[in-house]
C-alpha cells in the first residue's frame, strides 16, 4: 500500500471523526443536523411519481425518460421490464386478475401523482375480413382493455387532484373503414375519457383526465412500415412527452374530459381540443 495515500486516508478520517465530534457535542449542532436529515428525508419522500402503463414501448420509454430526468420516481407497467424506470411491473396481459396484482405490488410505492396509459397497437381490416373477428379480440386486448386496465388502477392508487392520460387516435374521430377494431376501440377509449371525467366516475376527487389523440407518431418501427412518408410530418415522441409531462406539472391543463389532437406539419406540432 502507498505509504502517502495510507497517511492521507488517516488524516481524512481523524478529520471526519473531529468534525462530527464537534458537531454532536453542541446542542445547535446535533439540531442542525437531524433538522437537515429530515428536510433530506421528506424531499425522498415527496418526490412525484408517474405510473406509465405500456412503460417498456416506445413512447413509454421516452416518457419515463422524460420524467426521470426531471425528478421524478418512474414506475413502469408492461409485458417486459423497462430499463429506464425508478420500479418495473411485469404483466402477462390487463385482465383483472392481473390488474390487481399489479395494485397491490403498487402498495409500498403510496400513491402517485399521474398514471399515464401509452399501451395499445394497431392492425387493419375491413368488416369483410375474414380475420375481422382475430382482428377486433387483439385491438380490444391491445387498446381498449389497457385503457381499462390503467383507468382502474388509477382509481386505486392515483392522489386526488391528479392526471390520468389515455391514448386515443385522431384517426377514430371519424369513419374507419379499413381499420375496424383500431377504429372502434379507439373510439370507445374517448368515450371512457369522458366518463371518467364526468361526476361519481370512481376516481379520486378533482382528478383530471385527458385523452391524447395523435395522427401519426415518428417511431422507427412506423418509418420501417411506411419508408416513403413525409416524416416532416410525422410527431416526434419528446413533443408528446413533454406535452404528458407539462400538465402533469400542471401547468396549461385542458379541462377535464378534454380530448387533445395533435398534429404536426412541417415539424412544427399543433394541440387543439376537439
Amino acid at each position: 500500500m502507498n505509504k502517502q495515500w495510507y497517511q492521507r486516508r488517516v488524516r481524512g478520517n481523524f478529520a471526519l471523526k473531529e468534525h462530527y465530534s464537534a458537531v454532536f457535542s453542541n446542542k445547535i449542532g446535533r439540531l442542525l443536523f437531524f433538522h437537515n436529515l429530515h428536510t433530506f428525508s421528506s424531499i425522498l419522500i415527496n418526490m412525484p411519481s408517474v405510473l406509465v402503463y405500456g412503460g417498456a414501448g416506445q413512447l413509454g420509454t421516452e416518457l419515463v425518460k422524460n420524467f426521470k430526468n426531471h425528478g421524478w420516481t418512474t414506475l413502469s407497467v408492461d409485458f417486459r421490464a423497462s430499463d429506464s424506470a425508478t420500479h418495473s411491473i411485469v404483466i402477462n396481459g390487463s385482465g383483472q386478475a392481473e390488474v390487481h396484482k399489479v395494485i397491490e405490488q403498487l402498495q409500498p410505492h403510496g400513491h402517485v401523482d399521474a398514471v399515464v396509459c401509452v399501451a395499445g397497437g394497431w392492425i387493419g381490416g375491413a368488416i369483410n375480413d375474414d380475420k375481422i373477428f382475430e382482428s377486433v379480440d387483439r385491438m380490444l386486448s391491445m387498446n381498449l382493455s389497457s385503457a381499462i386496465a390503467s383507468s382502474h388502477i388509477a382509481s386505486k392508487v392515483l392522489k386526488p387532484s391528479s392526471l390520468l392520460v389515455l391514448t386515443g387516435s385522431a384517426g377514430s374521430l371519424n369513419p374507419t373503414p379499413g381499420f375496424i377494431g383500431y377504429g372502434v376501440t379507439k373510439a370507445a377509449t374517448h368515450h371512457l375519457v369522458k366518463s371518467l371525467a364526468a361526476k361519481d366516475s370512481g376516481l379520486p376527487h378533482d382528478s383530471v383526465v385527458l385523452g391524447v389523440l395523435p395522427i401519426t407518431l415518428d417511431t422507427p418501427q412506423n418509418r420501417a412500415g411506411m419508408p416513403g412518408a413525409n416524416f416532416d410530418e410525422w410527431t416526434p415522441l419528446s413533443e408528446v412527452s413533454n406535452k404528458i409531462f407539462q400538465w402533469a406539472e400542471k401547468k396549461e391543463v385542458p379541462p377535464s374530459g378534454s380530448l387533445v389532437v395533435v398534429e404536426t406539419k412541417e415539424k412544427v406540432s399543433k394541440w387543439t381540443v376537439v
